[in-house]
């Protein structure tokens, strides 16, 4: 591929993973708090809801992880063909 897709698809899937990491932030977040809801409850029902939301959160993170990763090793992809791509062109 030449230099020009190499680098919209290394701007592309930066923008994903700017936007994935923004998500797990935001969910850590939440999930902080419900840990704290939970430790600080004292009826045994609230604390059962806050583990409850606790894990749904948990679980979420899990996947925009699993995404995340998928997202880095296609970056480290294009980011070896953008290199090769940019020496062909100063060889030139």
């Amino acid at each position: 591929m030449n230099i020009s897709k190499e680098a919209a698809y290394l701007y592309l899937y930066s923008k994903k993973l700017k936007k994935i990491n923004k998500k797990i932030k935001k969910l850590s977040g939440k999930a902080e708090k419900h840990v704290k809801k939970h430790q600080q409850s004292t009826s045994e029902e609230n604390r059962l809801k806050h583990s409850k939301r606790h894990y749904k959160v948990k679980e979420e993170i899990k996947d925009l992880l699993k995404m995340h990763n998928i997202l880095i090793d296609r970056l480290k992809h294009h980011l070896v063909n953008f290199n090769d791509a940019l020496r062909k062109e100063h060889k030139l």
